[in-house]
């Protein structure tokens, strides 16, 4: 095992990069090539993809190694559904009265991850907060394609934000029903851009 100190920024360098779409999906990630590019030794890589694996953002085969996650649209809707069902959890458990989020600042697909991680957050639930921001890892690539696909981002990711500081749970919820049946209906679309079979 390697030592945090080289492992924790080299996990997250090879995350940021897979979630930023940095390497194609389905594309082989080699540990020594990885290794190089960070100024790093291969153990802390293969190390690193190992976690990722576990965290099913990264695919293992014996025998053919570690590739970037293809993204499926069974697996995409699954994820969607599961994200709406842990924010409704937080929504309906916040209790009343605590300051709604703004969404921060960034870009679109951090900007959504943020919002609904202090969504979580405001429950006071620690493990919602750990598997929204989980999923939400998850689905970041699957973001990069949200303008293109379903449009109207920014407006959405606004009109959850104002609904949240209104307190007005049921219009709140009734937009995050919307914003995750727009992605679902477009899910054959996000599957194939991102490399995997219907």
């Amino acid at each position: 095992m390697s030592p945090a100190h080289v492992v924790e920024p080299t996990y997250e360098a090879i995350k940021r990069r897979l979630m930023a779409g940095g390497w194609t999906p389905g594309s082989r990630l080699e540990s020594a090539k990885i290794a190089d590019q960070l100024g790093v030794s291969v153990t802390p890589v293969r190390d690193c993809l190992y976690r990722l694996a576990g965290e099913r953002m990264v695919d293992f085969t014996h025998g053919d190694g570690f590739h970037a996650h293809s993204l499926s649209e069974t697996e995409y809707r699954d994820m969607l559904e599961l994200h709406l069902i842990l924010l409704l959890a937080a929504l309906a458990t916040t209790p009343r009265g605590r300051a709604a989020p703004d969404p921060q600042d960034g870009d679109y697909p951090d900007r959504t991850a943020g919002l609904f991680i202090e969504m979580a957050a405001r429950s006071g639930n620690g493990e919602l907060v750990a598997s929204i921001t989980a999923l939400g890892d998850r689905l970041h690539l699957a973001r990069h394609l949200d303008e293109q696909l379903v449009g109207e981002t920014a407006a959405e990711l606004d009109a959850l934000a104002a609904a949240l500081t209104s307190g007005t749970p049921h219009g709140t919820r009734n937009l995050l029903l919307r914003y995750h049946e727009r992605r679902a209906g477009e899910a054959a679309s996000y599957a194939r851009l991102l490399g995997g079979a219907s």
